[in-house]
């Protein structure tokens, strides 16, 4: 008897579907989330769309105002340092404490 892999849940697919559109920018940052209309859009009931706001918040990705309902907060992504300043930063760090570097037990 074969086995079927479970499909993803109508949860999934919506905030699947609402993670790209803010990924991509078309969910701006800033834009209010109604439920009522995600569900509408979607074709799906209320509860798989708090579900998928829940999943997204814990990601950042967006935040639960009181009284304002969902709002988008948009990308959470900063630039990495720079190569030299992480260096500069690492010899910094090394030149105050030279028993931090990595496999410095030499007698």
């Amino acid at each position: 008897m074969a086995l079927r892999k479970p499909g993803k849940t109508k949860a999934d697919l919506v905030y699947e579907a609402l993670q790209s559109a803010i990924m991509s920018g078309n969910i701006r940052e800033g834009e209010h989330l109604r439920q009522e209309e995600v569900a509408a859009r979607w074709g799906v009931s209320q509860t798989p769309v708090r579900e998928a706001f829940r999943r997204l918040e814990s990601e950042g990705l967006v935040e639960h105002a009181p009284n304002r309902g969902v709002i988008v907060r948009g990308i959470p992504w900063a630039p990495p340092p720079a190569p030299l300043d992480v260096l500069a930063r690492r010899w910094g760090e090394l030149v105050k404490d030279p028993e931090s570097v990595p496999g410095s037990d030499f007698p």
